[in-house]
């Protein structure tokens, strides 16, 4: 009981941490481009995990195609995330982002069988409208920047699926110092093709500063909070990350409070947390014989 208590606790600690970094990530992106900004970042963290697990004897031959699986889906889908997050606000990105919850469920079902269940297409509809009123409403089109971050929700989903099959059977410091350190290497060649710019005081801090707390430390509590709890369970709670950028954002970005905002808001996190109640399956989501 305890362990489980400090699983969640962990995930939460997790999702704060991730979801007040976006207004300070959305500031140091106007310093520098996002591909070196993530090879930095997650290199350095990658780095220092790899020599934790190293001392404490921690990597096995296994570990390295699953951390290079899920290494691949964070690059793809934080690189997407961070391109999208310079033409939304935080808080946008934040929330749209936080979709990857309603789509664990569904990746679920295509990666491992396991069927829908009836309040998962129903957060599907709470999250479809809430998304629309965020992005303007039903005459909006959607921006580049809402089309990258919904991408990379997809991308997170995958990961949440992934790394709850993984992280039982691997060590936790281990599985995430091989994804952390692929996600910079994969970073690396598009890095040579971004704008060079100075490194500046604030922008050395900003990188020091998310690669140790929000992707070191971070990851290992990741993994060590998922081998813990259900993948759905691991997903409702890291859905306090969007909260935390929200309130971030408007507190310290000076972010309005509009409408879609507070409606489209409420909605997509409402859909986080119908998509992971037990219940009813829908007839639909039955699979083949």
């Amino acid at each position: 009981m305890k362990t489980r208590i400090g699983a969640v606790v962990a995930l939460l600690l997790v999702a704060t941490a991730w979801g007040a970094t976006f207004t300070l990530i959305k500031d140091v992106l106007g310093r520098i481009a996002p591909e070196p900004f993530i090879f930095y970042r997650f290199t350095l963290a990658g780095l220092v995990l790899c020599a934790i697990a190293a001392a404490r004897r921690r990597f096995a031959r296994d570990v390295f195609v699953p951390g290079l699986i899920l290494g691949m889906l964070v690059f793809v889908g934080y690189w997407a995330q961070t391109r999208g997050l310079l033409f939304i606000t935080p808080s946008r990105s934040a929330l749209l982002t936080g979709l990857y919850v309603v789509m664990v469920p569904f990746a679920d079902r295509v990666l491992h069988r396991i069927r829908v269940t009836l309040y998962a297409w129903i957060a599907s509809v709470l999250a479809l409208i809430g998304t629309t009123l965020l992005i303007g409403g039903f005459d909006t089109r959607p921006t580049l920047g809402d089309a990258l971050t919904v991408f990379g929700a997809f991308c997170f989903a995958l990961h949440i699926v992934l790394s709850a099959k993984y992280s039982t059977s691997q060590s936790s410091i281990a599985l995430a110092a091989v994804q952390v350190l692929v996600v910079g290497l994969a970073a690396a060649p598009v890095s040579l093709f971004a704008p060079r710019t100075p490194m500046t005081t604030t922008v050395v801090v900003v990188i020091l500063f998310t690669a140790i707390v929000t992707t070191a430390l971070a990851f290992v509590a990741l993994m060590w909070g998922q081998a813990r709890v259900s993948a759905t369970e691991g997903a409702i709670i890291l859905a306090f990350e969007p909260v935390a950028a929200a309130l971030t954002s408007i507190l310290f970005y000076g972010e309005p409070v509009t409408f879609g905002v507070v409606v489209g808001g409420a909605l997509i996190l409402g859909g986080m947390v119908v998509s992971q109640l037990p219940g009813p399956r829908s007839a639909a989501a039955t699979p083949p014989p």
